[in-house]
Order: structure tokens, then sequence, then C-alpha cells
């Protein structure tokens, strides 16, 4: 019995042990359940009670309400206890729960503990068929599972994670509901009303033995009232039979709270006042009332009814959207664009637009830039209208709704237009007009291209007579660029010397618009010469002394006659672009230089009449020929006259081909004549028919330049535009600036909404002079881009010559995108006295600009000249270089050598190579000397003069390098070596010629005009400073008046101080600039450099082809600076009676001008920003010397250029050997003229 006993209390401490261990994890998990439940329940009833509040706040006070308010809390609060006692009763559990959810989570306990429980009691084995032992050992099985994963059965049926937060969010929410609850008015009165009803409402202390003597009467106006949304409200409130202490303007905005607003006093009486209140902006509807404090014992607190303010919408477009249908030439596909009324479309393109109203409207339409409209097809808050953007335009959209309410003012937007450009052409070979051999094949290469596409491109040419032909460029249509080559065979032409060939070429593009843009090319020759004439320069090396001594191949009045061809031409295609007036004065121009070739080929027949004998056949010909000229000139003046130029282009074209003819005769005649001359023994005969030459040569003048291609000047044109478009937007700037000053001053008396208009008026103004500056500024880079890229194609002498050029442009550049910026920073400025400040410092920059734009084209037109200096002595020392190798050549070939071992030579065609290098460097320097004569001004003529003479003196010495190739290409060698000595000479003369167009060389301009000009020119700009400084103070002062700080509506004092000290810079180089001591410091300067040139060795005998020297120019020059006699026209010798140089009015030297200038420059040196602040006559006494100086240096300018051109020589000196056939020839006419007598 003893061991039983033991057995049963060991047993029954294991299922003890157990069942502790139960109850442990059943109430763990209940106290998690009872936490969650309050935490819950307390959020419920706290989110009931916020909601009740809020009902109560919406309900009118009153026993009946306040009970229905209390019940609905009651029901809430028992409830929510109900459920949550329920649900803590449901979740107590029993061990056979717990076990089983303990079996659940961990299912590897295989039912052990559900087991144990079961056999828990030891009464009842025997009668069940259970061992004891077995038993006892379940539970002792039980017990240790239990104890090894005590923690793990924890997590897994009493976790406490999901409790713990779900408590804590419920806690955050309810302390969240407490703080509203004490912290809104409404709601903490709300709650106060359920949840403890007993308390009364407070009621002010009355005064009983103090009473109005009559009711106090509120008056609000206006009352009710309907606004546009955004307008302002004014209220106002009239207490009558009382003074208050404090009247509030209360508003509700939200249907729910009130705001509570100060009114102001504008007005009391005895008793009596009267309050306002001014609402900005109203945005939404609202209600509102007035309330009035009043003294205890003067009267009860009063309040008004409450007045509604309801607030409506103008129809207006908020969103347009934006479809473009693409011209189908253009190529493109078709696109879109949102929420954008603005565009930039091609010309052409319809313009679908989709427009979104903020309301729903009846009626709708656009108003066009040009004053018309467009109706607009409306559907509920939507519209839709299409349109053709045919040139820039600006639109608005304007509205209607159903309550007859219209837009007004609407923004307005822009559709800009890219124009359909018309084609373009480069011819590239030859590019010019050339001299050809009957036998010859000419490459024609010419590239074309089209912003969208081409339709035709073709090639015309024809020879005099014959039928035109037409060769077709384009592969197929619609392509943008295109490349066309053709080689014209000459021979099957059945040309001959005297001939020529007439081309040029026609595009066409795929505007599909207004139909394709026709362009026509300028019209080009080619020139047909003799096959032998290559050879004439050789030949007349060889014969002792009858060479004729390097003829021009183009006389001057054949290159006369192919320019009138050309302007008649130009002027044909460009009748469309003219005006009448226009045209006309050009036709007339056209006219008079025909009549100008017509009395030069008449005087060439009367000279030759007078001189040789007629026993040459080809020199009858030739006067013949001449003749026949002479007539179709007539009929062509004739046409010219009656503006018939269709009509006039055959005789001008025949009348070329006589002049060519005779000028083939002419060479043929001294072919003839070097044959039989033999050494020296034609010379005087000789000398005689080259009169003949001297006819073709005579001086032409401007003519050479006169029907210029006008691409040549293209650059210096394309700069003269922009500085042209800088000075517009400069003064547009201007006037923006102070219209900007203006409005500052106004603003006190304007209204808000005339502010508002003439502020976006002035924004989108601004706007726009941004665009347009953006622009030109795009339109200057890709010009700075263009010139750097010819730049770098180009050798390194003149690319290295225009490396400052092109940082000076950079510069300009950075100028220019500075005062874009300043624009930008100008439209987006806070208020109208910053953004005048803002737009005066861009003007001021596109000023700058606009003067070194000027300045830059003046160091242009120097450093070209300079370039042309420094290429042409390294071309000299190529062309000695080439000449040595060629001499050695020659004394290396062998005795009997074959010209075709000679062609194949690898020498001959390195050197060939080399000589072709030096015809594109010399056709460089042709171009360049054009652009120079471009360039200059009517005030420069000794500059053209030397330049057209060097001009010359280059298609001379193309001819001769010509036929130095053709000779050497036929294996010449020794032939080629005689005319290379006839290219050297001729290559040191034109040296020599270009080193005379520099700045400061003998003859090179007039420096002293230009200066004096640029001396004016800064008195002006200092005038107009001083004038801009003395309108900021004037405003500055005003707004001082008024109690105006300067700068909120004005420059502020620094940028007053910034703009004296640019004022005081100025001042200084005017004064510097007219400085007599400074002046002939450099004028001894320069004498000095000059005598030391002229004792240079290279300037005494130099005698260039011609037999012209160089020292007499180099004598004419000095004498000219130094103011001495000038030299006779003929001869170069000191001439008597011959005018001395004129008068060149005041000099910088004159003691008036220079004292003008340093007394203002001293003057306003010595005063402060201040001083003219406090003492603004101070700059008055200064602006009255400064405009009498400016007024001085003017008329001294003008003077001076008139001086110049009324006492400049035209003539040039005659070669020594010349004078005495001109003597001879003027002798003979006079004994002529008297024998006629």
């Amino acid at each position: 019995m003893g061991i039983s006993t033991d057995t049963d209390v060991e047993s029954g401490h294991q299922v003890g042990q157990m069942r502790v261990t139960l109850a442990g994890l059943r109430r763990r998990q209940w106290l998690l359940a009872l936490f969650v439940h309050i935490a819950v329940a307390a959020g419920v009833l706290l989110l009931g009670l916020t909601a009740l509040a809020v009902l109560a706040s919406a309900l009118p006070s009153g026993p009946l309400w306040t009970a229905l308010l209390i019940s609905l809390w009651i029901i809430l609060l028992l409830g929510t206890v109900t459920i949550v006692t329920a649900r803590l009763i449901r979740t107590r559990a029993d061990d056979q729960a717990i076990v089983r959810q303990i079996e659940k989570e961990l299912p590897d306990f295989e039912q052990r503990i559900l087991t144990s429980m079961e056999f828990s009691s030891t009464d009842d084995l025997a009668s069940r068929g259970v061992s004891r032992r077995f038993v006892e050992k379940l539970w002792e099985d039980a017990e240790d599972h239990l104890k090894q994963r005590h923690e793990l059965i924890q997590r897994q049926v009493s976790d406490s994670r999901a409790p713990l937060l779900i408590v804590g969010l419920a806690a955050a929410g309810s302390l969240t509901l407490v703080m509203s609850l004490l912290s809104v008015e409404f709601l903490r009165l709300g709650a106060g009303r359920i949840v403890w009803p007993f308390a009364g409402p407070a009621t002010p202390d009355l005064v009983t033995d103090a009473t109005p003597a009559l009711p106090v009467n509120l008056a609000v106006e206006p009352g009710a009232m309907r606004l546009q949304r955004g307008d302002p409200a004014n209220i106002s409130v009239r207490i009558e039979n009382a003074i208050p202490t404090q009247v509030t303007l209360w508003v509700q905005g939200d249907q729910v709270n009130w705001r509570e607003l100060p009114m102001q006093e504008q007005g009391a009486g005895s008793d009596s006042a009267v309050y306002g209140y001014e609402l900005a902006s109203v945005e939404d509807d609202m209600r509102y009332y007035v309330t009035a404090s009043f003294s205890a014992g003067v009267a009860d607190p009063a309040q008004s009814q409450e007045f509604d303010i309801s607030v409506f919408d103008l129809p207006r477009a908020e969103q347009i959207d934006l479809a473009f249908d693409y011209p189908d030439y253009t190529g493109q596909e078709d696109d879109s664009s949102e929420d954008t009324g603005d565009a930039l479309v091609p010309e052409g393109t319809e313009v679908a637009m989709q427009l979104q109203f903020n309301k729903p409207v009846a009626s709708a339409f656009l108003r066009l830039e040009d004053g018309s409209e467009l109706p607009v097809n409306v559907d509920g808050d939507t519209g839709e209208v299409t349109l053709t953007a045919e040139t820039d335009m600006s639109y608005q959209v304007f509205a209607s709704d159903f309550e007859q309410l219209q837009s007004e003012d609407p923004e307005p937007w822009y559709i800009r237009v890219i124009p359909d450009m018309p084609p373009e052409l480069a011819l590239i070979s030859p590019g010019r007009d050339q001299d050809v051999m009957p036998l010859e094949e000419v490459v024609l290469a010419i590239d074309a291209s089209d912003d969208y596409g081409l339709t035709a491109f073709d090639l015309h040419y024809s020879v005099i007579g014959s039928e035109e032909q037409r060769v077709n460029f384009l592969p197929e249509p619609g392509l943008q660029n295109v490349s066309g080559n053709q080689l014209v065979y000459l021979e099957d032409l059945q040309v001959q010397p005297g001939d020529f060939v007439s081309y040029y070429l026609t595009l066409s593009d795929n505007n599909g618009l207004d139909g394709p843009q026709e362009v026509v090319s300028d019209i080009y020759f080619l020139q047909v010469i003799p096959t032998d004439q290559v050879f004439r320069e050789s030949a007349g090396g060889q014969q002792g002394g009858g060479g004729m001594g390097g003829n021009d191949s183009s006389s001057a009045l054949v290159t006369l006659q192919k320019d009138i061809i050309a302007a008649t031409w130009r002027l044909r295609q460009q009748q469309a672009e003219l005006s009448a007036e226009q045209f006309s004065d050009d036709v007339a121009v056209v006219a008079t230089s025909q009549r100008e070739a017509m009395e030069r080929a008449s005087m060439s027949i009367d000279r030759l009449s007078e001189r040789l004998n007629f026993a040459d056949d080809s020199y009858g010909n030739a006067v013949t020929y001449l003749q026949q000229a002479i007539e179709q000139m007539e009929l062509a003046a004739t046409d010219l006259d009656g503006e018939a130029l269709t009509s006039a282009m055959a005789p001008e074209q025949q009348a070329l081909q006589y002049v060519l003819r005779a000028e083939a005769e002419i060479n043929e005649t001294d072919v003839n004549f070097q044959r039989t001359a033999g050494g020296g023994g034609g010379g005087g005969q000789q000398q005689e028919r080259e009169d003949l030459r001297e006819l073709f040569d005579m001086e032409m003048g401007q003519n050479e330049n006169r029907y210029e291609n006008p691409r040549q000047a293209g650059q210096s044109q394309q700069a003269s535009e922009e500085a042209s478009r800088l000075e517009q937007l400069a003064r547009r700037q201007e006037g923006l600036s102070q219209a900007q000053r203006n409005l500052s001053r106004r603003l006190d008396q304007m209204s808000e909404e005339e502010q508002r208009r003439e502020l976006e008026r002035l924004r989108r103004e601004q706007e726009q002079l941004t665009q347009e500056l953006a622009q030109l500024e795009q339109q200057m880079s890709r010009r700075r881009q263009a010139q750097g890229n010819q730049s770098g194609q180009q050798p390194s002498s003149p690319a290295n010559s225009q490396g400052g050029q092109q940082g000076g442009q950079n510069d300009g550049l950075a100028q220019v995108r500075q005062a874009l910026q300043q624009m930008q920073d100008a439209s987006e400025a806070a208020t109208p006295s910053q953004a005048a400040a803002r737009s005066q410092r861009a003007a001021e920059s596109l000023r700058q600009q606009q003067q070194q734009l000027a300045s830059e084209g003046e160091q242009a037109g120097n450093q070209l000249v300079q370039s042309l200096a420094q290429r042409a002595e390294a071309l000299r020392q190529q062309q000695q270089s080439l000449q040595s190798e060629l001499q050695d050549l020659n004394r290396q070939q062998g005795v009997g050598q074959s010209r075709q071992s000679s062609m194949n030579n690898e020498d001959v065609q390195r050197l060939l190579s080399e000589r072709q290098r030096q015809q594109q460097e010399l056709e460089s320097l042709e171009e360049m000397l054009r652009a120079v004569i471009a360039r200059a001004g009517n005030d420069e003529q000794a500059l053209i003069r030397q330049a057209q003479e060097a001009n010359r003196a280059i298609r001379s010495l193309e001819e001769r390098m010509e036929a130095s190739g053709r000779v050497l290409r036929n294996g010449m060698v020794n032939l080629a070596v005689d005319i290379e000595e006839e290219v050297d000479e001729s290559m040191q003369s034109l040296s020599q010629q270009l080193q005379a167009l520099q700045p400061g060389a003998p003859g090179a301009g007039q420096q002293g005009q230009s200066a004096l000009q640029q001396v004016a020119g800064d008195a002006s700009e200092l005038r107009n400073q001083l004038e801009a400084l003395r309108e900021a103070l004037q405003n500055n002062g005003q707004q001082g008046q008024q109690g105006q700080p300067g700068t909120q509506n004005g420059e502020s004092v620094a940028d007053m101080r910034e703009r004296l000290a640019r004022s005081q810079q100025l001042a200084q180089q005017v004064r510097e600039q007219l400085d007599p001591q400074a002046q002939q410091q450099g004028a001894g300067t320069q004498r000095g450099q000059r005598a030391s040139q002229s004792r240079q060795p290279g300037s005494q005998t130099g005698e260039q082809p011609g037999g012209q020297r160089g020292e007499a120019a180099a004598q004419a020059g000095t004498q000219a600076d130094s103011g001495n006699a000038g030299q006779t026209a003929r001869g170069g010798q000191q001439g008597e009676g011959m005018p001395q140089q004129p008068w060149q009015g005041p000099q910088f030297g004159d003691a008036a001008l220079w004292g003008n200038a340093r007394s203002v420059s001293d003057e306003i040196s010595q005063q402060s920003i201040e001083d003219f602040l406090s003492q603004p006559e101070l700059l008055e006494s200064i602006l009255t010397p400064l405009v009498e100086l400016e007024s001085q240096l003017r008329a001294a300018a003008e003077l001076s250029a008139v001086s110049q051109r009324l006492f400049n020589v035209s003539e040039e000196d005659i070669p020594e050997r010349y004078r005495d056939q001109i003597e001879d020839y003027y002798r003979a006419l006079s004994e002529n003229g008297g024998s006629a007598q």
C-alpha cells in the first residue's frame, strides 16, 4: 500500500504541475485579450463622441435635441461595454481548450498533452483496461515536452506582438481624438453638451441700472452680394444709437468653421459709428455676419443677420490642345501638343485646337491678330476649331456662357510660322568666268539644296546664236541635297576664238501651297581664246626686244560688258521683288553703263585711227568687230531705256561676242608681228599696238565693283544687319525701360486690375524682345561658327590673322548672352522698379555690343588687309622656291629627252601640284581684295584705287601662272623656266602693292578722319549717358518728395554710381583723344616710321613690271601725310601750280576743343553721385559745354570728310617709259584739231 500511495502522489504532482503551466498560459492569453478590447472600446467611444459633438454643433440648442444626443451616447456606451464583456467571457477558455490550441499550433506533440489530460484520474484506469505504469510514463513524457518548449508555446499560443500593436494604434487614435475634442472649440462645446448637459450657458453680468435709450441698430452693406471669383469684397456696417468698443466680422467659407476678422473704424459720431473690412480676394461662396460689443452698461452685444456671398466665373479656356496636320510637301509626320496654346509650325500647317473651358459655354470664337473672328464648335465645356497657319499670328479665345457672361481680356496665344525658304545652289567648279580653248573639256560641278525637297535642278548652256542645251541633275523629285556634274565638250559646240559659252542654273522646290519656288542663278561665261595664246608670254620672253609684256586675256571692256550682261540678267530675275521706282533706277544705271562701254569702244577706234595704219587685215577685222559691237550696244541701250530686259539680253551678248572677236584679232596681230619682227626690230610698232591693249585696260573706277556678286560682301552685309537689329532692339528696350519707370511712378494712382493688366502687357513686350534677341543671338552664333569653319579650312597664316577677330566676336556673343539674361531677369522682376533697372542694364549691354560690332567692321578690314600682305609675301616665297626647283630640274634634264618622258616625270607632277595650290591661293587673294573693296567707304577712294590696281595685277598673274602650268604639263621645262621668271617679277610687284594697303603705309587711307569721327561718337555717347543719369536723378528726387525710398520704384544709388563711373571713364577717354601733346607725339612717331621706311633698300629702286617704280608711291604718300605740295598727275615730279593738301577742319590739337573736353572731364571726375543727388544743377552745368563740344566735333568730322572728297586726286602716275608716247599722242591730237579748224 505504501508503494501505491507514493505512486499516486507522484502522479498527482505531475498532473498538477501540468495544470499550473496550462493555467499560466490561459491567464496570459486572457490578459492580452482584455487590453485589446479595452483599447478598442475606448477608441470607439471617443470616435462616437466626436461624431456626436460634430452633430451637436450643427443642431440647434434645445432640450429635445440634447436629450436625443445623450440617448445616442448612452446607447453607444452600453453597447460597447456589452460587446466587450461578452467577448471577454467567450475568450476565457478551460484546460481542454488550451491543450487543443497547443496541439493545433504544435502538431509534433502528437496529442501527448490531450491524452494525458484524459487519463488524469487514476480511479478508473483498471475499468478502462489501461496500465497505470503506461499512464505515468505518458504524464512524464508530456511534462518534459511542456518544459522543453515552454517559450515556443508562449509565442505560438499567446503571442503579444499583434495585441500590443493593436493597443498602440488604438491609443494613438484615442489621443488624437482627445486632443481634437479639447482644442477645437465647437467639438469641445458639443462634447460638453453631451457628457455634462447640466452646465448652463455663460451669461454676461448685466447692469440693471444702465439701459440705452434707443435700441442698437446694425446696418450692414452691401448685404448679400454676387462677385466674380477673385474680386475683392468691401463690407461696411453702420452702428446707430451706441458707440461700440469692438466690431467683428464673422466669415464662414467651409460650412463648418467661422473665422473672426476685426473691422476697422472708418468714421464715428456722437451716437453712431461706421466700420469696414475688405476681403482682398473672394474665391468661394461664403456667409458672413457682424457682431458689436459695447462697454458695460451701454448696450448688449449686437449681431446682424447672416448674408450670403456667391461667386461666379467668367467663361475662359483653361486648356488648349493642338494637333498639327503638316503640308504633304514637308514630308513631316503629323504631331500634337497638349496643354499649350503657342505653336511653331511650317507654313500651311492646319492647326486643330481642342479647347477645354472652365464651365459649359453657349458659344465661343477666336479673335485673330487682324481683328477677324473664327467661330468655335462648342459642346458643353469643350470646343473645337481649325485654322491654317499662313503667317505669324496671335489669337484670343472669347466665350459666352448660358448666363450671358462673356470673357474679359483673355490671354493672347501665338502661332509662329516657319516659311518655306527658296532652294539654294553653290557653283563648285569652275566657280567664276573662265578662259577656255576651243578643244578643251570643262567640268561644271554644282551643289543644290532645299529645306523640304527639290522638283527641278537643271543646267542651261549655249553658244550665242545656237540652241540652248538643258541638263537635268535631279535623279528623283523630293531630294533635299543634290550634287550635279556635267562635262562640256567645247569641240562638239564648234566654238572658235572670240566665242563664249554662257550658262546658268535653275532650281525649283516642292512647295505645294503657292507653287514651286524657282531660283535662277547668275549667268556665267566660258570665254574661248586661241590655243596658242598660252604660249604668248613665253614667246615674248624669248624675242630680244619685241615682247608684248604680259597681256591680260580678258580686257577691261570685255569685263565691263560681262558685268552689264550679268546685271541685266540679275535685274530680270529680281524684277518681281523690286519696287517700280527702284527697278527703274537700277535699269537706268545699267543703260548708262552700256553707253559708257560704247564711248570706250568708240574712243578706241578713234585713237587707233590716228596712230596705226590699216595694212594689217587682222587689225582691220578688229576695227570692224568693234564697230559692230557698238551697233549692238546701241540696240541694247535702247531696249534698256524701255525697260525691255529680255530683248536687251540678245544685243548685249552679241556685243560681247564682237568685242571678244576683236580682242582675238588683236592677239593674232600681236602673234604675227612677233613672228616677223625678229629679235628687236619691231619694238616701235609693237609699242604702238600696245595702245590697243591699253584701251581695253582703261581705268574702270567703280565699274569693276558696280555689279559685283552680292554674295562676296554677304558677311559684311550680314554683320551690318546684325548691328542694325541690335540698335533697334536697344532702342525698344530703352523705351520699355522708360515705360516701366513711368508705371512705377503711377502705381499708387491705378487700381489693382489696371496694375495687373499693365504689368502683363509690359511682361509680354519684354518676352517678345527677349525672344527676338534670342533669335538674333542664334543667328550671330551661326555666323561666327561659319566664319570659324572657313578660317579653319584656310592656311595657317590667314587663320592666325583672324584669331583676334574671332576672339572679339566670342566676347560680343557673351555680351549678347548677358543682355539676354538681363532681359529674362527683367521679365521675372517682382516690381516695376526692379524691372526698369534690369531693363536699362540690358539696353546698355545692347548698345555696347552694337558699338563693338561697328568697331569690329573697321578692325576686320584692317586685319583683312594685313592678312592679304602676309599671304602675298608667303606666296612670293613659295614662288621663289618653285622657280629654284624648276631651274634645277631644267639643268638636270638630259639633252634630247623627249617631252613625253618630261611629262611623266615625278618632279614635274609635283611642281604642277604646287602650281595648282598657288593658283588657288591667288584666287583666295583675289576674293579678299574684292572684300576689301566692298568694305571700303566713299571716303576711302585711295584705298579702293590701290586695291583695284592690285586686283588687275592678280588677274595678269593668274594668266601667267596658267600659261606656265600648261607649258609644264606638256613637258616644255625650258620654256616654263622663262615664264616663271616673269611670274616671279609679277609676284614681287603684287607683294609690294599689297604691303602698301596696310594701315600706316603710305597712301593707305585717312586715319585722322576716322579717328575724328570716333571722338565725335564718343562725345555723343557721353551726352546720352549723362542725360540718362539726369533722368534717374529726377525720378529719385520725385520719389523722395513722395516719401518713397529710391530703391523701390527707381534705380538704386549703387546703379547710379555705376552709371556715373562709366561716364567718368568715357569723359577721360575723350580728353585723351583731344590732348594736343599726345597728338604731336603720335605724329612725330608716325613721321619717324615713314622716314625709316623710305631709307630701306627695298623702297629705292624696286622697278615693277610695266616700268613703275615703288619709290614714287612712297614719296607721294609721305608728301600727302606731311601736308606739302602734291605731285603732278604724271611722272610723280614736284608740280608747279598744283593745289596744296586741303585743310582738314579743326584738328585734335585745337585749344578750344581740348579745353572743353578737359573742363567736362575735370568737372565730372570731381563729383560723386551724392553731390549730384544733393545738387542736380551740377549736372546741367556739365551738359552745356558737352553739347557744345559734340557739335564742334560733328562739324569738324563732316568738314574733314567733305574736304577729303573735294581734294582727292584720282589721277595715277604715268610710268617714265610711256611719257614720250603720251606727249606725242597729245601733240598729234592738237595738230589734228588745228588743221580741222
